[in-house]
């Protein structure tokens, strides 16, 4: 279905910046994590339209997340010499597109969710786009919200507590992605041989050892029951 491609790009959306020789780096760079993303959202097209949105937004953050990465770098590295405006303008500009993605993608999770019947994994989607616009407003109007409450922070400490809110965002939300990678199943899938070629482990291969067993499980005690 593509949620493995999709959990993993998501996660590299974290926006961890940190600076290394003096010069400002996202270590987890968003354009590597749109193209998983849009690798994954290609995988799932193939079996429902529920991803239609998210897959046109995923392309066009390929060259957007590019493009913002080639600006930071030049702008730590004093080639290219931006306004305080400009600088202003591009970083929520990114920022909401970024939010617009998310909303999107949770969408595209619930409308899944809702077609596949896995009741929790809908009720879900909904609380975490709450929660998501919750997160964006928290992080990017920290600074104003201290200042009314009579807070005063360095700068230094205000950008940790705005990376930990993103970070915290994407990974709640990742765990929607994982929950749809763990329990959702399109008709005519179930029986599906398992055709990798890899021999080394990875986490799916153990969560998804988990599930088959459960489903044994489960379709064990059904039989019991007759």
């Amino acid at each position: 279905m593509g949620f493995a491609w999709m959990f993993l790009g998501y996660v590299l959306l974290l926006g961890t910046n940190f600076k290394i020789f003096g010069v400002a780096l996202d270590v987890t760079p968003d354009v590597v994590g749109f193209l998983l993303l849009s690798h994954g959202f290609s995988v799932a097209s193939r079996y429902c339209d529920c991803f239609k949105i998210s897959k046109i937004l995923g392309n066009v953050g390929i060259p957007l997340s590019l493009l913002y990465l080639i600006a930071e770098v030049s702008s730590s590295l004093e080639i290219i010499s931006f306004s305080g405006d400009l600088i202003f303008a591009v970083k929520y500009g990114y920022a909401f597109f970024k939010l617009i993605f998310s909303l999107c993608l949770l969408y595209s999770l619930y409308l899944i969710s809702a077609q596949t019947g896995v009741e929790k994994l809908r009720k879900k989607s909904i609380r975490l786009a709450v929660y998501t616009a919750l997160f964006f407003f928290a992080e990017h109007f920290l600074p104003q919200v201290l200042s009314l409450a009579g807070v005063s922070l360095e700068a230094s400490k205000i950008a940790e507590i705005q990376m930990l809110l993103n970070i915290l965002c994407i990974l709640i939300n990742a765990t929607l992605i994982f929950g749809c990678y763990m329990w959702i199943c399109l008709e005519g899938d179930e029986d599906m041989p398992d055709n990798r070629k890899h021999k080394y482990k990875t986490p799916f291969d153990y969560f998804d050892k988990r599930r088959a067993e459960e489903e044994l499980q489960t379709t064990g005690k059904k039989h019991k029951k007759k």
